[in-house]
């Protein structure tokens, strides 16, 4: 383990045996040897055509950045400009990222004692279309909860695409609550845009917010995707395989890309039973991964999550080559990257993740703060982020032509080891049964929790480098210091509650008083009714709003 950031100590780095992230064996250097078969035509083809592994789209970033200006979670505290005015600055420009609280995500209401001292952590809550006091029609007198519902509703208004975060199945809550404000403000559903994980397997396989049975948010899963592949011509509504939540817990590349397509297979398969059909939907699903910090891996998984995407679609629904659509394939960049020490280093992190992403051809990306490990994004984070974009856009010459390192030894002996490796895990679960019957057995859990345990002791023995934590340390000694962002206090032993989190139960206490009574029990005894047949529950659930 090095420690004093000296030559020496890089010097020795240099000498040992390397591997990448997930323990491939990196030579010295590459030949025509490590890819003897690769043919262009059926391994590569050219950008925008099948098996995609160049990109996309033929022009890619000639035709359309990936630079979104997308609004992360925690606009609700101190230190961050309102949703609306941050999207009237510019900093939004195109969609705003609705992530949930822990009521949210257990599915209850925000004063269950499942959600307790939790209530408003990690994002804004919104429970009911009161919380959008021009529609309720009543003054809203809650400044931080006005400022949030008044920022979605200009972003909806002026159709910025939303995304929901909700990877254990709750996104359907948010979702059918936009549905309603939708129409609630006259904008025709056809207009919705955005994007949902909405991949309860995913939380299932990572053990995470595990509070309602796995067959109950399958079900609502499948039924949101059902409707709103069927009436929202411009919503995704799943990723098709939450990938960066399931890495982000411990799992290596090779699995990254083996659960996200088993989580894939397993929805695609329910759709068609529902009677979609795969030319409709198999595209739907934007291919989302961890954006991580070894920058040749990176590239080379998202040119292998196309072409395995690709490839999936013919062998196994039976699609012809050229009528197979390949889906914008997105990064969120590794928050377990970032650390608490010497923030200023998250952003130098933040930036070679980035960088890697557009090389490996992302039509979206996710950023992080350099605040991740301490707190939510302060408004100087953003600017930070929104500049390390477009300066690789504008400035490094990297967007002037689609996938400049096709045809490096490197990166495609990279792509092919990581797609081969990726296709047996991915075989071995289609033959346990899928994704489920694995869950059921607890043999997909165990190789998170492995995985989880290879990274930690990688770490603490110093065969993963992490600069200022386990290396370099004298590199953090004196702090640089950037701005932090206050998060919710943590209230008193005499009262637990925060005042941000008191005001969000005076806001629930409000809306109970507020409400037709008699209307939302004749709508909550409808959904129950559709409920109990077995039917799609979503038009009953924006009834219910």
């Amino acid at each position: 383990m090095t420690t004093s950031g000296g030559t020496e100590d890089l010097k020795r780095g240099m000498l040992s045996a390397p591997v990448t992230q997930s323990g491939i064996p990196v030579k010295v250097r590459y030949g025509p040897e490590d890819v003897p078969a690769l043919d262009y035509e059926t391994d590569l083809g050219d950008p925008g055509r099948f098996p995609f592994t160049r990109g996309t789209y033929p022009e890619q970033y000639r035709r359309r950045l990936w630079v979104s200006g997308v609004l992360g979670e925690g606009a609700l505290y101190s230190g961050q400009k309102p949703i609306k005015e941050l999207i009237e600055d510019g900093l939004i420009d195109s969609g705003i990222r609705k992530g949930a609280d822990y009521h949210v995500l257990a599915c209850v209401d925000p004063d269950h004692p499942l959600v307790r001292y939790d209530l408003g952590r990690g994002c804004p809550p919104l429970f009911a279309l009161w919380n959008f006091a021009d529609l309720a029609g009543r003054p809203n007198r809650r400044k931080a909860l006005a400022h949030t519902a008044e920022g979605y509703a200009e972003a909806v208004r002026r159709g910025l695409v939303l995304e929901f975060g909700h990877a254990n199945g709750s996104d359907i809550f948010h979702t059918t609550l936009f549905c309603a404000l939708c129409e609630e403000m006259g904008i025709p559903l056809s207009d919705f845009r955005g994007n949902s994980v909405n991949d309860p397997l995913a939380h299932y396989i990572i053990r995470c917010m595990a509070y309602q049975p796995l067959p109950l948010m399958w079900k609502l899963a499948l039924d949101w995707m059902e409707w709103a592949s069927r009436h929202l011509p411009k919503f995704r509504p799943t990723n098709g395989g939450c990938a960066y939540d399931m890495r982000e817990s411990g799992i290596d590349s090779f699995q990254e890309l083996a659960f996200r397509f088993a989580n894939y297979i397993e929805y695609m398969d329910e759709l068609c039973r529902r009677g979609l059909r795969i030319e409709e939907i198999g595209h739907r699903p934007a291919i989302a991964l961890c954006g991580e910090i070894d920058f040749f891996e990176t590239i080379a998984k998202l040119r292998a999550a196309r072409r395995m995407h690709a490839r999936i679609a013919v062998e196994r629904y039976g699609m012809a080559p050229q009528a197979v659509r390949c889906p914008p394939v997105n990064t969120n960049l590794a928050g377990s990257a970032m650390t608490k020490q010497q923030p200023i280093f998250n952003v130098i992190r933040s930036t070679v993740q980035a960088l890697a992403s557009v090389l490996g051809g992302v039509n979206g990306m996710e950023m992080k703060a350099y605040t991740e490990v301490m707190s939510s994004s302060p408004t100087a984070a953003l600017v930070i982020n929104r500049g390390i974009e477009t300066i690789i856009a504008e400035e490094t010459g990297v967007c002037y032509t689609v996938d400049p390192l096709a045809g490096s030894y490197y990166v495609e002996s990279l792509t092919n080891q990581l797609e081969d490796g990726a296709r047996k895990i991915l075989d071995e679960i289609l033959q346990r049964g899928g994704v489920r019957a694995c869950l059921e057995s607890g043999w997909i859990q165990g190789l998170v929790e492995e995985g989880a345990k290879r990274r930690q002791r990688e770490l603490e023995e110093g065969q993963r480098v992490q600069v200022g934590v386990n290396a370099y340390t004298s590199l953090v000694e004196k702090e640089i210091p950037l701005p932090l962002l206050d998060t919710l206090d943590r209230g008193s032993p005499e009262n637990p509650y925060s005042a941000l989190q008191r005001e969000i139960l005076e806001e629930l206490k409000d809306l109970r008083g507020w409400r037709d009574t008699a209307k939302s029990s004749r709508a909550l005894r409808e959904l129950c009714t559709v409920t109990r047949k077995g039917e799609n529950v979503v038009r009953a659930m924006i009834e219910a709003w």
